[in-house]
Protein backbone atom coordinates (compact mmCIF):
# COMPACT_ATOMS: atom_id res chain seq x y z
CA UNK A 1 0.00 0.00 0.00
CA UNK A 2 1.86 3.26 -0.93
CA UNK A 3 2.47 5.98 1.85
CA UNK A 4 0.41 9.03 1.82
CA UNK A 5 1.74 12.20 -0.20
CA UNK A 6 1.66 14.08 3.05
CA UNK A 7 4.02 11.80 4.75
CA UNK A 8 6.33 13.79 7.14
CA UNK A 9 9.14 11.58 8.01
CA UNK A 10 10.72 7.33 7.54
CA UNK A 11 12.38 6.50 10.64
CA UNK A 12 14.71 3.48 10.22
CA UNK A 13 15.47 2.17 13.59
CA UNK A 14 18.32 -0.17 14.10
CA UNK A 15 18.43 -3.06 16.82
CA UNK A 16 20.90 -5.39 18.37
CA UNK A 17 20.76 -9.33 17.58
CA UNK A 18 23.59 -10.35 19.53
CA UNK A 19 25.06 -9.56 22.38
CA UNK A 20 27.85 -11.39 23.24
CA UNK A 21 29.81 -10.49 20.61
CA UNK A 22 29.86 -6.55 21.84
CA UNK A 23 31.77 -4.53 23.60
CA UNK A 24 29.30 -3.24 25.85
CA UNK A 25 25.93 -4.52 27.35
CA UNK A 26 23.03 -3.49 26.05
CA UNK A 27 19.79 -3.89 28.01
CA UNK A 28 16.82 -5.20 27.28
CA UNK A 29 16.41 -8.30 25.02
CA UNK A 30 18.07 -9.07 21.36
CA UNK A 31 16.15 -8.11 18.58
CA UNK A 32 14.94 -10.64 16.18
CA UNK A 33 15.64 -8.68 13.19
CA UNK A 34 18.09 -5.91 12.41
CA UNK A 35 16.47 -2.80 10.63
CA UNK A 36 13.18 -1.58 10.67
CA UNK A 37 11.40 0.62 8.69
CA UNK A 38 8.29 3.34 10.54
CA UNK A 39 6.43 6.30 9.30
CA UNK A 40 6.20 9.10 11.91
CA UNK A 41 2.50 10.22 11.95
CA UNK A 42 3.24 14.39 12.62
CA UNK A 43 0.18 14.67 14.08
CA UNK A 44 0.42 12.72 17.59
CA UNK A 45 4.62 11.43 16.79
CA UNK A 46 3.18 8.18 16.97
CA UNK A 47 5.34 5.66 14.75
CA UNK A 48 3.74 3.16 12.61
CA UNK A 49 5.81 0.14 11.29
CA UNK A 50 5.69 -0.52 7.52
CA UNK A 51 8.37 -3.08 7.43
CA UNK A 52 11.50 -5.17 8.54
CA UNK A 53 14.55 -6.33 6.66
CA UNK A 54 14.28 -10.28 6.66
CA UNK A 55 17.95 -10.36 5.17
CA UNK A 56 20.52 -11.35 8.44
CA UNK A 57 22.74 -8.62 9.52
CA UNK A 58 24.18 -8.43 12.75
CA UNK A 59 23.98 -5.54 15.10
CA UNK A 60 23.49 -3.07 12.61
CA UNK A 61 24.95 -0.31 15.26
CA UNK A 62 24.74 3.46 13.14
CA UNK A 63 22.81 4.43 10.26
CA UNK A 64 24.10 7.87 7.50
CA UNK A 65 21.88 8.70 5.23
CA UNK A 66 22.89 10.55 1.59
CA UNK A 67 20.40 12.44 0.30
CA UNK A 68 22.15 12.68 -2.93
CA UNK A 69 21.77 9.39 -3.79
CA UNK A 70 18.77 8.13 -1.63
CA UNK A 71 20.93 5.82 0.14
CA UNK A 72 21.03 4.77 3.62
CA UNK A 73 24.24 3.25 5.14
CA UNK A 74 24.36 1.06 8.46
CA UNK A 75 27.55 -0.59 10.27
CA UNK A 76 27.33 -3.71 12.17
CA UNK A 77 29.36 -4.09 15.09
CA UNK A 78 31.60 -7.17 16.55
CA UNK A 79 34.30 -7.20 18.39
CA UNK A 80 35.28 -10.61 17.06
CA UNK A 81 34.88 -9.71 13.24
CA UNK A 82 35.22 -6.91 10.92
CA UNK A 83 32.13 -5.18 10.35
CA UNK A 84 30.29 -4.52 7.21
CA UNK A 85 28.94 -1.10 5.59
CA UNK A 86 25.73 -2.23 4.30
CA UNK A 87 24.05 -0.19 2.03
CA UNK A 88 20.35 -0.27 1.62
CA UNK A 89 18.00 1.85 -1.45
CA UNK A 90 14.22 3.01 0.01
CA UNK A 91 11.63 2.74 -2.01
CA UNK A 92 9.48 6.48 -0.68
CA UNK A 93 6.04 4.68 -2.01
CA UNK A 94 6.32 1.65 1.12
CA UNK A 95 8.83 2.68 3.13
CA UNK A 96 10.62 -0.70 2.48
CA UNK A 97 14.58 -0.31 2.73
CA UNK A 98 16.27 -2.81 0.45
CA UNK A 99 19.95 -4.41 0.65
CA UNK A 100 22.12 -3.49 -2.55
CA UNK A 101 25.30 -3.96 -1.50
CA UNK A 102 28.10 -4.82 1.19
CA UNK A 103 31.39 -3.20 2.06
CA UNK A 104 34.39 -4.60 4.54
CA UNK A 105 34.79 -1.97 6.99
CA UNK A 106 38.65 -3.93 7.51
CA UNK A 107 38.02 -2.91 11.61
CA UNK A 108 36.07 -4.06 14.88
CA UNK A 109 33.44 -3.39 16.32
CA UNK A 110 32.33 -0.42 13.65
CA UNK A 111 30.19 2.27 15.39
CA UNK A 112 30.06 5.16 12.94
CA UNK A 113 29.78 6.53 9.80
CA UNK A 114 30.27 10.29 7.99
CA UNK A 115 29.50 11.33 4.84
CA UNK A 116 31.67 14.11 3.39
CA UNK A 117 30.79 17.19 2.59
CA UNK A 118 31.45 16.92 -1.23
CA UNK A 119 29.25 13.03 -0.81
CA UNK A 120 32.27 11.56 -2.32
CA UNK A 121 33.46 9.67 0.59
CA UNK A 122 32.50 8.25 3.61
CA UNK A 123 34.43 8.12 6.59
CA UNK A 124 34.25 5.05 9.34
CA UNK A 125 35.13 4.20 12.85
CA UNK A 126 35.96 1.19 14.44
CA UNK A 127 35.73 1.66 18.18
CA UNK A 128 37.53 -2.05 19.09
CA UNK A 129 40.25 -1.32 16.94
CA UNK A 130 40.08 2.44 17.30
CA UNK A 131 40.69 2.36 13.56
CA UNK A 132 39.20 5.13 11.08
CA UNK A 133 38.57 4.70 7.72
CA UNK A 134 37.87 6.26 4.66
CA UNK A 135 36.15 5.16 1.89
CA UNK A 136 35.22 6.66 -1.72
CA UNK A 137 31.84 6.08 -3.34
CA UNK A 138 31.18 5.14 -6.74
CA UNK A 139 29.04 7.04 -9.08
CA UNK A 140 25.86 5.32 -7.42
CA UNK A 141 26.93 5.59 -4.19
CA UNK A 142 27.95 2.67 -3.06
CA UNK A 143 31.85 1.98 -1.29
CA UNK A 144 33.99 0.69 -3.58
CA UNK A 145 37.14 1.21 -2.86
CA UNK A 146 39.26 1.90 0.75
CA UNK A 147 41.75 5.48 0.14
CA UNK A 148 42.68 6.26 3.25
CA UNK A 149 43.29 4.82 6.65
CA UNK A 150 44.60 5.43 10.30
CA UNK A 151 45.33 3.03 13.24
CA UNK A 152 46.41 4.15 16.07
CA UNK A 153 47.44 0.64 17.79
CA UNK A 154 50.07 1.05 14.62
CA UNK A 155 50.71 -2.77 14.81
CA UNK A 156 50.57 -3.16 19.00
CA UNK A 157 48.79 -6.09 19.93
CA UNK A 158 45.62 -4.58 22.52
CA UNK A 159 45.65 -5.23 26.17
CA UNK A 160 41.73 -6.30 26.27
CA UNK A 161 41.50 -9.23 24.69
CA UNK A 162 37.69 -9.95 22.20
CA UNK A 163 37.18 -12.67 24.24
CA UNK A 164 37.30 -11.80 27.34
CA UNK A 165 36.73 -8.40 28.35
CA UNK A 166 34.75 -5.87 30.81
CA UNK A 167 31.87 -4.10 29.48
CA UNK A 168 32.48 -1.13 28.74
CA UNK A 169 28.99 0.36 29.37
CA UNK A 170 30.23 0.08 33.12
CA UNK A 171 31.98 2.86 34.35
CA UNK A 172 33.89 1.67 37.94
CA UNK A 173 37.60 1.88 38.03
CA UNK A 174 38.09 -2.20 36.45
CA UNK A 175 35.98 -1.35 33.26
CA UNK A 176 37.72 2.13 33.46
CA UNK A 177 41.24 0.52 33.57
CA UNK A 178 40.96 -1.74 31.06
CA UNK A 179 39.20 0.47 29.00
CA UNK A 180 42.07 2.96 29.22
CA UNK A 181 44.46 0.54 28.14
CA UNK A 182 44.02 0.80 24.67
CA UNK A 183 42.76 3.55 22.13
CA UNK A 184 38.90 3.44 21.07
CA UNK A 185 37.75 5.94 18.44
CA UNK A 186 34.06 6.59 18.97
CA UNK A 187 32.70 8.88 16.48
CA UNK A 188 34.16 11.33 13.75
CA UNK A 189 32.18 14.68 12.71
CA UNK A 190 33.90 17.01 10.42
CA UNK A 191 33.94 20.85 10.87
CA UNK A 192 30.21 22.16 9.32
CA UNK A 193 32.65 25.32 7.08
CA UNK A 194 34.73 23.34 5.30
CA UNK A 195 34.86 19.69 6.14
CA UNK A 196 38.63 19.76 6.32
CA UNK A 197 39.09 19.02 10.52
CA UNK A 198 37.77 15.47 12.01
CA UNK A 199 37.09 15.01 15.45
CA UNK A 200 37.59 11.94 16.67
CA UNK A 201 36.28 11.43 20.42
CA UNK A 202 38.11 8.70 21.89
CA UNK A 203 36.71 6.96 24.84
CA UNK A 204 39.71 4.70 25.74
CA UNK A 205 42.42 7.69 26.19
CA UNK A 206 39.45 10.30 27.02
CA UNK A 207 40.45 12.74 24.19
CA UNK A 208 39.04 14.52 21.27
CA UNK A 209 41.92 13.96 18.21
CA UNK A 210 41.71 16.64 15.57
CA UNK A 211 42.67 15.51 12.00
CA UNK A 212 43.43 16.95 9.11
CA UNK A 213 40.78 15.62 6.55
Amino acid sequence: MPLPEDIAQLICVSSYTRFDNLAHGPQGTQAKYGMYTYMLDPDDGQLLLLSVDPKTITNPAFSRYNPAKDLLYTCTESVRENGQIVTYGIDYRTGKITQIGSFDAQGTSTCYITLDLERKHILVVNYWDASLKVMRLDDKGLPAELVGNYEPNAGRAMVAKDTLHVNHSRNDLEAQKERQADFHSHALVLDSVYGRVAYVPDLGKDVIWQFRY
